[in-house]
């Protein structure tokens, strides 16, 4: 691994990694565009910031444009729950985008952000297309198909996204892989990935790894909440299926083997590079033009 795309939801939480990038010493390169991320120094990980914007910063649309000039480079609208800007992919019901959801969409139009899909309804997601003109981004979720589940992505919402130069993540999370979270392996995974590029081809995937690095602890309150009747299979679950990747994939240390496998499917080593960060490179490019 070379660099990773982090999640921040407040103003905190930003000034914590800015603290932690000053510090770093150069093994750490903060990466607003993909000029960044190229002329980093040798050895340097790379650390993109993408917003968690339904929190406390819904609604300011000013804060945009300084989060912009600022160097974060995406923009998500739910996590799986009904928010002030739309419906998440955990609801019973089918909900769509707000008023105050479509005018972010909005204003979005003139922000250098990507905007990310991932984590609403499906209602949410054909009422971005509708309201947004941009190229789309869903940064980790599945393929539906492979794995029904309401995270995961329909064949029709896989090819929408291709049609607007977007990009789909894979997504590591032992219940999104497998329809037992319990068995998911790396073959899973792969077999994600292959529906995927039959679909749409390699330049639109990438990879959305969601490994939790931290305490599984901290997460168990946050998992039930996302779930909190268990219709989703992840209430109560947190260590069972957050304790590690699927088998074969149990940590980061382990990335390498889903390139080694995209390979042994039949993939070019140029293919293999698009899903291992090109796909999502040249998506920032456009998004961000380097200066």
């Amino acid at each position: 691994m070379t660099a990773a795309v982090v999640q921040v939801s407040d103003w905190r939480t930003i000034n914590m990694y800015f603290a932690e990038f000053s510090r770093a010493e150069g093994e750490i390169t903060y990466c607003a565009t993909r000029a960044d991320y190229d002329n980093r120094p040798e050895g340097s990980f790379g650390i993109f910031l993408s917003l968690e914007g339904h929190g406390e910063l819904a609604g300011d649309l000013e804060a945009l444009y300084t989060l912009s000039q600022l160097g974060v480079t995406t923009f998500t609208f739910s996590h799986n729950r009904q928010n002030l800007l739309c419906t998440g992919s955990n609801e019973p019901m089918e909900g769509g985008f707000s008023y105050l959801g479509k005018e972010t969409l909005r204003e979005l139009e003139n922000v250098p952000m990507m905007i990310d899909l991932v984590h609403m309804s499906r209602a949410s997601f054909w009422d971005a297309l509708r309201y947004y003109d941009g190229d789309l981004f869903v940064s980790h979720s599945n393929a539906d198909a492979i794995c029904p589940h309401p995270r995961n992505l329909t064949d029709d919402q896989i090819k929408a996204v291709a049609e607007r130069n977007g990009v789909v993540g894979l997504n590591t999370f032992r219940g999104y892989v497998s329809a037992d979270p319990t068995k998911a392996t790396l073959s899973d995974l792969l077999d994600h990935a292959m529906h995927m590029c039959e679909l749409v081809g390699p330049e639109h995937i990438s990879i959305g790894a969601d490994y939790c690095e931290s305490p599984v602890e901290m997460l168990i309150p946050v998992l039930d909440w996302i779930d909190p009747e268990g219709a989703h299979g992840i209430k109560g679950r947190a260590r069972e299926l957050y304790s590690s990747g699927p088998d074969g994939l149990e940590d980061p240390s382990r990335l390498s083997e889903l390139a080694t496998g995209l390979a042994e499917r039949g993939l070019s080593p140029d293919e293999v590079d698009m899903i291992c960060g090109g796909s999502y490179l040249r998506m920032l490019e456009r998004a961000r033009p380097s200066k």
